[in-house]
């Protein structure tokens, strides 16, 4: 009985120990840094675009928090809701002496997407528009990060900078040689001469249908890119266009010569202006900057109301399930019946940004924006891309939003079935199956699909894409035939999809809500993302195996606000409605 006494009490103090190192560690974060409620006069806000901008801030484990906390380092990744309502409203915070933009846009997955930058930079220009100086300094320019920073003030390049401004490009890699060559057999079933998500499986070069519809949405986007660049830097659309058609990549001082940037320096120069903003010493540490998380989490939250208007995200592929880090169906299927259940939502916000997926996926969770639109108003904000699927999902709101190099559309269905049978007979492996009937081993990867099987197969993806056409003919007031014309799978940009009647209006996430707001009559509401990430405490208690309660719990909460801080300040079955591919953009 002593012994056991003595290894309790031994395992209760060791406890202890560990909870105050713990205590002793959380004070050193939040202690190593000005509080974040705090920002000085002259201060400068800082935005870091080597920081991949997303539209859902994603959770981060307990130990990546920590760690950050400690190093002062900035987070992974910015939301994008998080950097344009800090840039807009530094623009009138009068202790907000400037912004400095730094680093080149960074691309990872969804990230930094070409519609999330152009709500960044319209950010940028109402910032400007203050009277407050826009500075920037960059090693090297491209077109995505001049298409941000253009708007600058100061527009200043290394003086051994190069800027490319060559033009879009996008490469798909194809695997019908490899594919003979292995052993490797691929059976489809597809609606639409554009459907060309299995094109690369099939063939061994581009489809004039695809190449069409490809050269299209890149000369939308880059036109894009050209008139907001000329703009900014008063210089002609064609000096652009000459550009990227003759020279591709020019150095700093023929940037400076064309207008593009305003000088050519290295940082230290341009410190001396920062230096000179933020009343610090020239020479020494600049003083008084905050990042545009920092100064996020120094905001006062919404003002109390009981009317809330709730964003929901909807951010990469659409899959089945209920992973709450994924666009699971059933998962967010869940949060629009919450928000429909909750007397105190007025009105929804849909952020889509999915080339679409699990076609299964994608109506669940269309069924729940149909019962949410009956009663409330839903309005839809399209990212970067919002296609197949990730259309299926937004043609029952009330009001679509998109940018016009937002890449939406792609109304198709395919079906894609491998069969390696050929691969393992020929390093010597075979594959016997026992069946009670024919079709029961249909999905198997060790033989193909009959005539009959891939019949079967394929009315029922015909059957699926006449659903949808129905659908988005119903969601949007469009004639089925009509749909089906502008449908077959292709892919168009904003610009395009406004004109054939499948977005309402161009304009980024804070339109949309302005417009969900309008329509639900509000004036004073709290805007609520059901989808935030974790706090410290969440991911501590989740470490120990516990669930957490401070959503419901607000002493808890507002104990734990500054720790909450922590993130914001630190440095089916093979037929799917999906986007043909991943586009990377270059």
């Amino acid at each position: 009985m002593k012994s056991f006494l003595k290894t309790v009490f031994a395992s209760f103090t060791a406890m202890i120990l560990v909870l105050v190192l713990f205590g002793a560690l959380i004070a050193l974060a939040l202690t190593a840094r000005d509080a974040p409620g705090f920002v000085e006069d002259k201060t400068l806000l800082t935005l870091n675009l080597g920081v991949p901008i997303v539209d859902r801030q994603p959770r981060q484990g307990f130990a990546s928090v920590l760690h950050k906390a400690l190093q002062d380092q900035e987070s992974g990744r910015q939301s994008l809701r998080t950097v344009v309502t800090a840039i807009r409203q530094a623009a009138k915070d009068e202790r907000v002496s400037g912004l400095y933009i730094k680093g080149n846009v960074v691309r990872d997955g969804y990230a930094s997407g070409w519609a999330a930058l152009k709500e960044v930079r319209e950010a940028i220009v109402e910032f400007k528009a203050s009277g407050k100086p826009v500075i920037t300094w960059q090693e090297d320019l491209d077109e995505a990060t001049l298409y941000v920073v253009s708007p600058a003030d100061h527009l200043v390049l290394n003086p051994l900078g190069l800027l490319e401004f060559n033009g879009f490009a996008s490469e798909i890699m194809y695997f019908r040689n490899a594919f003979d060559k292995y052993g490797i057999d691929v059976q489809v079933t597809r609606v639409g001469k554009y459907k060309s998500a299995v094109e690369p499986f099939l063939q061994d070069h581009m489809s004039d249908e695809n190449r069409e519809q490809l050269n299209t949405l890149l000369h939308d986007l880059f036109e894009e890119v050209i008139a907001g660049v000329a703009s900014s830097r008063h210089v002609p659309p064609a000096v652009l266009r000459d550009l990227a058609e003759e020279s591709a990549v020019i150095e700093s001082g023929q940037a400076l010569e064309k207008g593009i940037v305003t000088a050519v320096a290295y940082y230290d120069e341009v410190r001396d202006k920062l230096s000179e903003l933020t009343g610090s010493e020239v020479g020494k540490e600049i003083d008084r900057q905050k990042t545009v998380s920092q100064y996020f989490s120094t905001l006062p939250e919404d003002e109390k109301s009981s009317d809330k208007l709730v964003i929901i995200y909807a951010e990469g592929d659409i899959v089945s399930g209920n992973d709450e880090d994924h666009v699971s169906g059933d998962y967010i299927a869940s949060l629009l019946r919450k928000a429909r259940n909750d007397d105190e939502v007025k009105a929804v916000v849909l952020r889509v940004n999915s080339p679409g997926g699990s076609a299964s996926a994608s109506d669940i969770i269309q069924r729940e924006t149909i019962l949410l639109a009956k009663q409330k108003p839903l309005v839809v904000s399209m990212g970067t891309v919002a296609a197949s699927g990730g259309y299926w999902i937004s043609a029952y709101a009330d009001e679509i939003y998109a940018e016009p190099n937002t890449i939406t559309g792609s109304i198709g269905v395919f079906g894609l079935f491998l069969n390696i049978q050929k691969l393992i007979n020929e390093i010597g492996l075979n594959v016997e199956v026992a069946r009670t009937s024919p079709a029961a081993d249909v999905f198997s990867l060790y033989r193909p699909k009959t005539e009959h099987e891939m019949a079967v197969i394929q009315r029922f993806v015909d059957n699926i894409y006449s659903r949808f056409l129905e659908k988005v003919a119903e969601g949007r007031n469009l004639d089925k035939a009509e749909v089906h014309e502008i449908a077959q799978g292709r892919v168009w940009s904003g610009k395009q999809a406004l004109k054939l009647g499948l977005v309402d209006k161009l304009g980024g996430l804070g339109d949309a809500i302005a417009a969900a707001a309008e329509k639900a009559q509000l004036e004073n509401y709290s805007i609520k993302e059901y989808q935030q990430e974790g706090s410290l405490m969440d991911e501590i208690l989740k470490e120990m195996g516990m669930e957490t309660g401070f959503e419901s719990n607000p002493v808890a909460r507002s104990a734990w606000k500054q720790v909450q801080h922590l993130l914001s300040l630190a440095d089916a079955r093979g037929v799917y409605a999906r986007m043909p591919y991943d586009l990377t953009i270059y």
